[in-house]
């Protein structure tokens, strides 16, 4: 059989899987596309494994701060992955999983799944996980339980129960995602006879990448050092925000500011060293820093752990998000 020259890769992949199935005449392979056309990419979703007719329907809500554990539903339009394994199995991410489906939150934050994914499993206790970077890509794929590199200025999300109880025909399981990076955020005030016009540029010490996260826990373990480079600031107004993996050490970040000030059309560049409090920027965790613009330094009167910041307090988003 010969397809046309632009015969989309994917749809070349899920001919090639069936034409194997027949030919070995016992296999049974389910092949389902999720087409994305905002990336132009195929994303395939595992549905390997013994399926039964029990709907499997999910919703979700996202943990929004480390003191009182509020939570709010997930925006709209975030991507979240779902993972399905059995139930009552030590180590069970290690395992290929019974079940893996791409999804959409939806208003209030239902999920559905992506071009009419649905997840169906037989009767018994399953061990769930879900994954998510808060954003309308989807989650990176872990490879027997593992991410193998985390990466600075994503905002990972995860979520974990085992031992399920999946016994009906329809079944509904929330999910309250928790955060599995750490953040830092700056609000900037002006010190005695300065005035602030506007931020050019900001730039922050960063942990070294390198890190695995482990989807049966959602814990990417802490780095002790930094890495060579410093990350770009998201900046609104005099905010600073940034996304980043979880640390541990005594050595302060640096902290480089480019800023008009006092009317002077020319930046001024501060470069500071900021400590980190108590040796360690944990996972789930948004330190605030109040930060005092003076004409030869910048101090740091506070720091606190405050909500995780997605926007702003006018609505605008900070990035990278």
């Amino acid at each position: 059989m010969k397809l046309p020259d632009n015969t989309p890769m994917a749809i070349i992949s899920a001919l090639a899987a069936i034409l194997l199935s027949l030919a070995c005449g016992c296999a049974k392979i389910t092949v389902i596309l999720d087409c994305d056309g905002t990336h132009g990419n195929s994303y395939p979703q595992d549905t390997s494994g013994t399926l039964g007719n029990n709907l499997v329907n999910f919703h979700a809500s996202v943990e929004s701060m480390d003191m009182t554990k509020s939570m709010s539903p997930i925006p709209a339009n975030t991507r979240v992955t779902i993972y399905a394994f059995h139930g009552s199995t030590s180590d069970a991410t290690s395992t290929a999983p019974m079940a893996r489906g791409i999804y959409v939150a939806q208003q209030a934050g239902t999920l559905s799944g992506t071009n009419g994914y649905k997840m169906q499993l037989s009767n018994g206790t399953f061990d769930f996980y879900a994954v998510s970077i808060n954003s309308t890509d989807p989650a990176p794929t872990f490879s027997n339980g593992i991410l193998p590199s985390a990466k600075n200025g994503i905002d990972y999300l995860w979520w974990g129960t085992d031992n399920y109880d999946v016994n009906g025909a329809q079944v509904t399981v929330p999910i309250v995602l928790n955060h599995s990076a750490t953040q830092v955020s700056f609000e900037i005030d002006a010190g005695d006879g300065m005035v602030l016009q506007e931020i050019v540029s900001a730039t922050i010490s960063v942990p070294k990448e390198g890190a695995s996260m482990n989807l049966s826990n959602g814990i990417i373990e802490p780095a002790t050092e930094y890495a060579s480079q410093p990350a770009k600031m998201g900046i609104n107004g005099m905010r600073l925000q940034y996304t980043m993996l979880p640390l541990k050490t005594d050595t302060p970040m640096s902290l480089e500011l480019s800023i008009k000030l006092n009317y002077d059309p020319t930046p001024r560049s501060y470069k500071v060293e900021v400590p980190v409090p108590d040796g360690e920027l944990d996972a789930g965790k948004s330190y605030r820093f109040k930060a005092i613009i003076n004409a030869d330094n910048i101090t740091f009167p506070e720091v606190g752990i405050t909500d995780w910041v997605d926007v702003d307090e006018t609505g605008n988003p900070l990035y990278p998000h």
